[in-house]
C-alpha cells in the first residue's frame, strides 16, 4: 500500500519532509516499517521515525541519513507499507492487490474473464474484467457480489455486469 513520498529536506540533520496520501494517518508520531522505493524501482526496507513539523509539515528520520545532502538524495522516493504491516480487512472488504487477477463468473455460470483493473469512485469501485473476447465493467456493490474468494473466484449477479 502506497503511503506517500518524500518531497523535500528539513533542517541540517538529515530529516525529510513527507507528503502522505492520508495526512490523518496513524503514522504521525511513531515508528513505521516501510519500503523506500526509488524512482528507478529499487527498494529497501527501513524503519522511519515520523513526527509532526510546523504547520502542515510531516517529518521523518531515515536511519543512516544525517545530512541535508543525504536527505536530498531521497527526494521523490515512494513510501510503501510492508505487507505484514497491513491490518486484516474487515468483513466484506478486500485489498485491491488481492483481487487483481481473480477470475470473475456470473451466477448463471458465464466466465467473464479476470479482474484486471479497479477504478475507484466516490460511492463505489468499478471493476474492469477482461476476457478473451470482451471487456465488462462491474459496479462493486456488496449486493451484487455473491461470493468473493480473492485469487480464486469472484461470483457476481448477472444483473451487475455492464457490457461495453
Amino acid at each position: 500500500m502506497r503511503l506517500g513520498h518524500i518531497n523535500g529536506v528539513y533542517g541540517l540533520r538529515g530529516e525529510v519532509r513527507l507528503f502522505l496520501y492520508n495526512p490523518s494517518s496513524d503514522l504521525i508520531g511513531g515508528r513505521v516499517r516501510v519500503l523506500l522505493v526509488a524512482p528507478d524501482g529499487s527498494r529497501r526496507p527501513v524503519e522511519l521515525t515520523v513526527r509532526p513539523g510546523s504547520g502542515r509539515r510531516i517529518l521523518a528520520r531515515v536511519p543512516g541519513v544525517t545530512t541535508p545532502e543525504g536527505a536530498r538524495a531521497l527526494k521523490d522516493f515512494e513510501l510503501v507499507l510492508l505487507d505484514e504491516e497491513l491490518p486484516d480487512p474487515d468483513e466484506g472488504e478486500w485489498y485491491h492487490r488481492d483481487l487483481i487477477g481473480t477470475s470473475v463468473v456470473t451466477e448463471s455460470g458465464r466466465l467473464l474473464g479476470q479482474l484486471r483493473e479497479i477504478v475507484t469512485g466516490p460511492g463505489m469501485d468499478t471493476w474492469v474484467v477482461r476476457g478473451p473476447k470482451q471487456t465488462v465493467w462491474i459496479h462493486a456493490r456488496l449486493d451484487d457480489l455473491v461470493e468473493v474468494q480473492p485469487g480464486e473466484r469472484i461470483l457476481v449477479r448477472d444483473e451487475a455486469v455492464l457490457d461495453v
